[in-house]
């Protein structure tokens, strides 16, 4: 009898399609000989979002013109594999995509799907093997084959997000940029596409948060690190109504932390960078600003870090400066200026030691604390002109 291991390897979740891949790879002859030494033919190499994958029997291989994959330690990020010695079943699952395929046989069902692939799940040389299409098949992923360089990629989703096991919260598929919640009851839905396609080498890493503007509308951020040593920030933001992305932006920063407000007088906040739009709770644009135009640096990069009325409270990603735009005399006013605090006493680089309290009862004041490079506070206000 054949032993062989459970291997369960999870690292995040992945998901769905039950189409097979349609790329060309090799077909089938048929005797059951291995072809992987082919005299000068390049090894065969096997890569899942831009990882090689092999195994402790080496990488993959030809069996019968068909590319196979030995399960020996056999390592998919985000999947559980497993082989059942009793019913010599195997099982490759993610979130939402399951596949089984029982050895000697070139039959599997991917979701239901009864799916025939051109070699059987077989033994070699007491090594299991299995059908690299199979493995696609059954992680939802897309397969290409490239016959000249003897080389397969397969791209595949990758999840992040409280959503993978918490109820009413959303998560991703960073590959492909999909958007899914799980609502209350724990069934997951497809809430729609985004542009959130990110380098599958640091999706771990992405946070997702939402806030709720409405009873059925939320506003999505996604922030992804990456570079060395993840300085580089992408921040997403997706208006989410009835579960359908309705609008969507894309800020980047460099050696920066946005602290965006999400909110304002019940309207969603969403920021590219270069201009603000208030979202209300339907999905209409109720106003635009643009703030780097509007702070006299249209090349550079503003968070939004308060409104008040025409009043916008912007810092720049370059220097960290915190600066008071009124929007409709189309002023920018430098705070730290205005306040008459020495720069030598600022924080340091991307935070000028400024931060924005609130504004007074009657909303004549705006209110300020600043904590010097010596970790001194005091309080400054700001005088609305009525």
């Amino acid at each position: 009898m054949i032993t062989f291991k459970k291997l369960m390897q999870i690292i995040g979740i992945s998901i769905l399609v039950t189409s097979v891949a349609h790329s060309p790879a090799p077909a089938v002859a048929a005797s059951g000989t291995t072809q992987s030494a082919t005299a000068g033919a390049p090894a065969i190499q096997v890569y899942l979002n831009k990882e090689q994958i092999t195994s402790t029997a080496g990488g993959a291989t030809l069996i019968n013109n068909t590319v196979m994959l030995s399960l020996d330690k056999l390592y998919v990020r985000g999947a559980t594999i497993t082989y059942d010695e009793h019913s010599r079943m195997l099982t490759i699952q993610n979130l939402l995509t399951q596949g089984s395929m029982k050895i000697g046989s070139t039959h599997a069902s991917v979701n239901g799907k009864q799916i025939t692939y051109s070699a059987a799940f077989q033994q070699v040389n007491k090594q299991l093997y299995i059908p690299l299409r199979f493995v696609n098949d059954a992680i939802g992923g897309s397969l290409e084959w490239d016959a000249v360089h003897r080389e397969a990629y397969i791209s595949y989703p990758e999840f992040v997000g409280e959503g993978l096991t918490n109820k009413n919260a959303y998560f991703l598929n960073g590959v492909d940029g999909t958007l899914y919640k799980r609502d209350i009851t724990g069934k997951v839905h497809t809430v729609g596409a985004s542009t959130a396609k990110l380098d599958p080498y640091y999706i771990a890493g992405t946070r997702i948060t939402a806030e709720k503007i409405s009873d059925d509308a939320d506003l999505v951020t996604i922030q992804y690190s990456s570079g060395e040593p993840s300085i580089n920030l992408t921040v997403y933001n997706l208006f989410v109504r009835k579960g359908v992305v309705l609008r969507q932006s894309k800020a980047n920063y460099w050696q920066f932390s946005p602290e965006d407000i999400k909110i304002y007088e019940g309207n969603a906040v969403m920021n590219d960078g270069h201009s603000v739009r208030l979202i209300a709770p339907d999905g209409s644009v109720k106003q635009i600003w643009n703030h780097s135009k509007l702070a006299g640096t249209p090349e550079a990069t503003y968070t939004i870090e308060g409104i008040s009325g025409n009043i916008l409270i912007v810092r720049s990603s370059q220097d960290g400066i915190l600066t008071l735009i009124d929007t409709v005399a189309k002023q920018a006013v430098v705070l730290y200026e205005e306040f008459g605090i020495d720069p030598t006493e600022l924080a340091g680089f991307t935070y000028d030691g400024i931060q924005f309290t609130g504004v007074s009862a009657d909303r004549s004041e705006l209110q300020f604390m600043f904590t010097n490079n010596k970790k001194a506070s005091g309080v400054f206000t700001y005088r609305l002109e009525s």
